[in-house]
């Protein structure tokens, strides 16, 4: 019934570039990983904490196990 969310800085990622897009800040950050990975997180900036990212929890495990998995592969792309 109700929701469940975890904040995570990603701000050490900032200046990196993944695939053809340069990340500087929240929301290039969930766009890139958005448009690349189709992994739906919601930038800090949105709520006063930018640097970090916003993940829901209101879905089944696999689920989240799933787009984590997607997340850290990506990640491991940046350059």
């Amino acid at each position: 019934e109700g929701a469940f969310y975890a904040f995570f800085d990603v701000s050490a990622h900032f200046g990196k570039t993944f695939g053809p897009a340069a990340v500087s800040d929240s929301l290039t950050f969930c766009n890139a990983l958005l448009e690349q990975a189709h992994v739906n997180l919601v930038p800090g900036v949105a709520f006063g904490a930018e640097g970090f990212v916003r993940m829901s929890f209101a879905t089944s495990r696999a689920t989240i196990e799933a787009g984590l998995a997607k997340l850290k592969e990506w990640l491991a792309t940046g350059k």
